[in-house]
């Protein structure tokens, strides 16, 4: 921990931790089914084998949703009734006749191939491994991929990390566009991305890990690098309230801090970077001899500048009300932290035999805090089915709540209407 985090939080900690919950209204929110997707190898499918429920993406813009299929390496888009508008295809993963083809497959890899019928079109190009998608406000498509030609990775000993991921962007009708990478365009490329956001200004905001250090970069539109931001896992802020009045007497256990969630959002004044840190203290035997686990110390959110990294604010999360949940920041709406907690889902459901099920219901709670911590809104929030598992839950721009329910027979894409 290094001295100068403990400084700047310290006028941000001490005058909210007397903050309360402050619950000014609690619901109970049903979730609107808007269509829903079969299982399978067709093009208005997606596949699910074991192990893969975790990796489908959902990404909704202007009303226009977008599903990434990591299985059949496959970019649905569609209209929010589920009319197939467009399908960005792996060649090679097709298995199945594509009723929107009107022309042979190429044969080249580095080839793309349109076929359309009636407007609604299908790319074929060649997909690595797709991971994490974005939209921004004219469709143009950003998706995570690995560099097609591994000998281009680069390792670095020092964190033993491969740098082989890049942002491969789809514009109109599918056309692909030059790559993102570290420095934009044709950039080099980025260790492991943990997710892409497109702001209301159509900024793409690019989070990536090496394990041990996080880095934040932002894009305009065109691909120009804007900013970029590293956070040393090493060096995250620690609250003084969790390091006591003495923190170098050896009967205080060592804080260990886990960076869960990194949301991008814009500001008043400029470009910020929300985290939700979590805490655990050492915990040593009644001799002190023996460490005999870790304690959890609580959960905080902390505002930084994007550009700078210099922290804003801080406070800390109110629990759950269940021991075995804990809240996930979900997104950022006027300023405000919109956070959800869900049970674990049930993973044998859906063909995943290494997990367990845990809770049979299917439902969650949604809380609002201003910057204060202090709830502005809270909700149930309900699902339509005891058995699945919702995956890629999101918050549009305006405000709305949206997902992908993976059920054992079909996905549904749901919608929740806050009234935030």
């Amino acid at each position: 921990m290094k001295p100068f985090c403990v400084i700047v939080l310290a006028l941000s900690i001490l005058g909210l931790s007397a903050c309360g919950p402050g619950l000014q209204s609690s619901q109970s929110l049903q979730a609107k089914l808007l269509f829903s997707l079969d299982y399978g190898l067709q093009d208005r499918m997606i596949g699910l084998p074991e192990g893969m429920a975790r990796e489908v993406e959902l990404y909704m813009r202007e009303g226009i949703f977008h599903v990434l299929d990591p299985v059949s390496k496959k970019i649905l888009r569609t209209s929010s009734y589920g009319d197939l508008l467009s399908i960005i295809y792996d060649a090679e993963a097709l298995s199945w006749p594509v009723s929107g083809q009107s022309q042979p497959i190429a044969t080249d890899k580095a080839a793309i191939t349109v076929a359309e019928n009636g407007g609604r079109y299908t790319v074929f190009t060649d997909f690595i491994q797709p991971s994490r998608l974005s939209v921004d406000s004219s469709q143009r498509i950003y998706v995570a991929d690995r560099l097609a030609n591994p000998d281009f990775a680069v390792f670095d000993p020092m964190t033993e990390s491969y740098y082989d991921w890049i942002i491969r962007r789809f514009g109109e009708k599918g056309l692909e566009l030059q790559f993102i990478g570290r420095e934009g365009i044709l950039g080099s490329a980025f260790p492991k991305i943990l997710g892409i956001d497109c702001l209301s200004d159509d900024s793409i905001v690019v989070m990536a890990t090496t394990g041990l250090f996080y880095s934040v970069y932002r894009f305009s539109n065109d691909g120009m690098l804007l900013s970029s931001l590293g956070i040393d896992s090493a060096s995250l802020p620690v609250p003084l309230e969790l390091l006591g009045t003495n923190a170098d007497e050896e009967s205080i256990g060592k804080i260990h801090v886990d960076l869960e969630g990194i949301i991008p959002m814009l500001s008043t004044s400029g470009f910020d970077v929300v985290l939700k840190l979590s805490y655990y203290r050492e915990v040593f035997s009644f001799d002190a001899s023996v460490l005999v686990g870790l304690e959890d110390s609580g959960s905080w959110l902390f505002s930084m500048d994007g550009r700078t990294g210099s922290q804003k604010f801080g406070f800390k999360l109110e629990p759950t009300e269940s021991a075995n949940k804990e809240w996930e920041l979900l997104g950022v709406y006027k300023e405000g932290f919109l956070l959800v907690s869900q049970q674990p889902y049930a993973p044998e459901i859906l063909g995943d035999t290494n997990s367990q099920q845990l809770e049979s219901e299917a439902r969650g709670m949604l809380r609002f805090v201003d910057h204060s911590g202090k709830t502005l809104y809270s909700a149930s929030l309900h699902f339509p089915g005891a058995e699945g598992f919702l995956r890629s839950l999101r918050l549009s721009s305006t405000g709305q709540l949206y997902g992908i329910f993976l059920e054992k027979d079909k996905a549904k894409i749901l919608w929740w209407e806050i009234p935030l």
